[in-house]
């Protein structure tokens, strides 16, 4: 009787074993592939491990490539040996080759509705080139826009209303001219690096220009490429702006310096240096176009890594999860992709600084989704030093330069189509 009773502890053993070594087989990892360094890297993580809790049968693991190259070489290296991450946090710029050879999972929009998300939601600019007819490439999850960063104290001591900070060219230069009071000696009230290409491209955009024609064939952006130029020259001969390229962080940190046009991405670290002097406000209107600087980080898989449905399933979960979970990213200095977030009063009261810097979503603009985009933008940065910092060349004369070292690049990119 004693042995039948010891058999049958160990059949119950061994059975308890199996099940638990089954559960253990389920368990599917999957890789997640971001740009994200630092700080940002630091609050994903958190959203992985709450995840990676809450999902025991899925396992998320963290890898960081933070340049643009190195990550796209990984990827492409990873899709031709099937040894690629099953789920990429990917900036929007990066993604035209991979769209192109058809190398991402696609969703219809029926599709994405099964799985709890309504891509209708996301403002329609971010979705560009990442949908074609009923073919979805990818999700974006947020979108890194321009904002003006200010210091509340240095305009109160300059006499201004920190409630109202400019929103208009006319407005930006009264407030600059009643900050020079207020600036030490060796800064300006705007201190920023004037050849920044980020910088250019936002002002380029705002008097209405592009990169390129739509049909990607020719350069867009001499005649407002030039104002944009010109705008940033009278800014340097009024005292605004620097006429030497110069690091803005610790100037404007140490609060010598009051105003910044940059991303999003800086808002949270100087909200803790700045404290009760920070100030955010939607990016002044400078040309004639309402328009501001942005991208997206978007979520796509890579076809190959998501054949196995299980492994669809998992990733799914896992992108449902950032969906759903956004603001805890939002937090780390980025704003909403969706609509509904960016109007919401769960980010107003959460996130209030987001919150106002999200609500000139509606007038975002991004690269076009041309797959040498980074390289035409770097061409054309070479000549900006030429007309803001040594003012060898005419801003019309530069872009004209520029043009003429872009259309090689365009040539190439269309002679390998044939």
């Amino acid at each position: 009787m004693r042995i039948k009773k010891l058999s049958l502890i160990m059949l119950v053993s061994l059975l308890i074993l199996i099940v638990i070594s089954l559960g253990q087989a389920k368990k599917i990892t999957l890789t997640f592939m971001t740009p994200l360094g630092g700080a940002d890297g630091a609050y994903m993580d958190k959203i992985i491990a709450n995840f990676n809790k809450e999902h025991p049968d899925i396992e998320v693991v963290h890898l960081v490539l933070v340049n643009s190259l190195e990550y796209k070489t990984k990827l492409s290296t990873g899709i031709a040996t099937k040894q690629a991450p099953q789920v990429l946090f990917i900036r929007k710029p990066d993604m035209p080759l991979f769209i192109e050879q058809d190398q991402f999972k696609t969703f219809t929009e029926k599709e994405l509705k099964q799985y709890g998300i309504d891509i209708k939601d996301v403002y329609p600019e971010l979705l560009k080139g990442i949908v074609n007819g009923d073919k979805i490439y990818g999700i974006p999850l947020d979108c890194w826009i321009f904002y003006m960063a200010y210091n509340r104290g240095n305009f109160a001591k300059a006499g201004l209303d920190p409630d109202k900070p400019p929103r208009t060219r006319a407005e930006f230069e009264k407030a600059m001219e009643a900050l020079k009071k207020v600036t030490p000696k060796g800064v300006t009230p705007y201190y920023e690096n004037p050849t920044w290409s980020w910088l250019w491209v936002h002002l380029m955009w705002q008097f209405g220009g592009d990169l390129l024609t739509p049909d990607f064939k020719k350069p867009a952006f001499q005649e407002a490429g030039a104002k944009a130029l010109r705008l940033l020259m009278s800014f340097q001969d009024k005292g605004y702006l620097p006429k030497s390229s110069v690091d803005p962080g610790p100037a404007f940190e140490s609060g010598q310096s009051s105003v910044l046009i940059t991303g999003v991405w800086t808002s949270t670290a100087w909200k803790g240096v700045l404290k009760e002097n920070f100030g955010a406000a939607p990016a002044p209107l400078f040309g004639t176009h309402r328009a501001v600087f942005g991208g997206s980080h978007v979520l796509a898989l890579p076809k190959v890594m998501v054949e196995d449905p299980q492994v669809l399933k998992a990733a799914m979960t896992w992108v449902k999860y950032l969906w759903d979970h956004a603001i805890e990213w939002y937090a780390a200095g980025q704003t909403p992709a969706r609509k509904s977030i960016a109007t919401s009063k769960e980010l107003k009261d959460k996130l209030p600084y987001i919150y106002t810097i999200a609500q000139q979503l509606p007038y975002v603009k991004t690269f076009q989704m041309f797959p040498y985009i980074s390289e035409i933008v770097d061409t054309i940065a070479t000549y900006l030093e030429d007309v803001l910092i040594t003012r060898k060349l005419t801003p019309e004369k530069a872009m004209e330069m520029a043009a003429e070292e872009v259309m090689p690049i365009i040539e190439d990119y269309w002679a390998g189509k044939k």
